[in-house]
């Protein structure tokens, strides 16, 4: 079942409505986390070190077979780059493969030096192609998606429809635009060719774009060309929106946490993870049937 432009908020964590419907489907192909923000650095304390290093032992704790780190890795990298080695000597504790990309807190030079050469990539999983690409610059909060990205994004796309793998695409900032109750923070410049894009292959082979940069918790939508468009949590810290009349979806949850993405033949099932507490019920996003 495909989420529409209305809104489906869970009011309360031991409801696991969607639409009126319980989540439920198949087993699992497998499951990944889904961790953003981790803003090591933050006001000069060493708490969102002891959240990254916490999430991790959950994460281990988990049916995760992969974590996927949307940016923001550190808190103003910049000034604060000693964090980085902290992050990557926190991150390689956990047992299963790890996938980061930067944020608009993380200048790429700093990423590719302390934790990895190359801020676009890709990699296939059981009929999945992830493909993470960096989307942001410290300048500012809105996204940026160079023509060089986007030729490059668009043949790895191709590929993947070629192999008949579904697709995920990962970046700090969401390319859905959103106004008022929402920040206001989306894929500003490229941002046509990158729509037409998900407009034309979105369903089938593109299923999903998992971003973070908000802080708001979990929310997200499906009103466009078959892509779930989702924001998940910040592991740093998260503030309630008001989401109640915004388009889309949004989880009324705003504890510092990540997320837990069960892929199924025909839906993902998203758990949002607080820290140090029980995961939600899932909420239950329809897959497009593949050709």
């Amino acid at each position: 079942m495909n989420l529409t432009r209305r809104q489906f908020l869970i009011s309360a964590p031991s409801l696991p409505l969607l639409g009126g419907r319980l989540a439920v489907g198949a087993e699992p192909l497998f499951t990944f986390a889904a961790v953003s923000d981790t803003h090591l650095g933050k006001g000069g304390t060493d708490a969102c070190a002891k959240a990254l290093a916490q999430a991790v032992e959950e994460i281990n704790a988990s049916h995760a077979e992969f974590t996927i780190f949307l940016g923001d890795l550190v808190d103003t990298g910049s000034k604060n780059e000693p964090q980085y080695p902290k992050w990557l000597e926190t991150a390689k504790g956990l047992k299963k493969p790890f996938y980061p990309i930067p944020g608009n807190h993380d200048p790429a030079e700093l990423f590719r030096k302390h934790i990895r050469p190359d801020a676009d990539y890709a990699f296939d999983h059981k009929g999945f192609r992830f493909i993470l690409f960096n989307d942001s610059e410290p300048s500012s909060h809105d996204g940026v998606v160079t023509p060089e990205q986007l030729k490059w994004l668009a043949a790895q796309v191709d590929d993947a429809a070629t192999k008949k793998l579904r697709v995920v695409l990962c970046a700090h900032i969401t390319a859905h635009p959103n106004k008022h109750p929402d920040i206001g923070w989306w894929v500003r410049k490229g941002e046509r060719e990158l729509d037409a894009l998900l407009m034309a292959r979105g369903g089938d082979p593109i299923v999903a774009f998992l971003s973070g940069h908000f802080h708001c918790g979990l929310r997200g939508w499906s009103d466009r060309s078959g892509v779930h468009e989702l924001v998940l949590p910040a592991l740093a810290w998260n503030g309630d929106r008001k989401l109640e009349t915004a388009p889309g979806f949004a989880v009324k949850e705003s504890r510092k946490g990540y997320a837990l993405i069960e892929v199924r033949p025909a839906e993902l099932h998203l758990r949002y993870k607080p820290l140090a507490a029980p995961a939600l019920q899932p909420l239950a996003l329809g897959l497009a049937k593949g050709k």
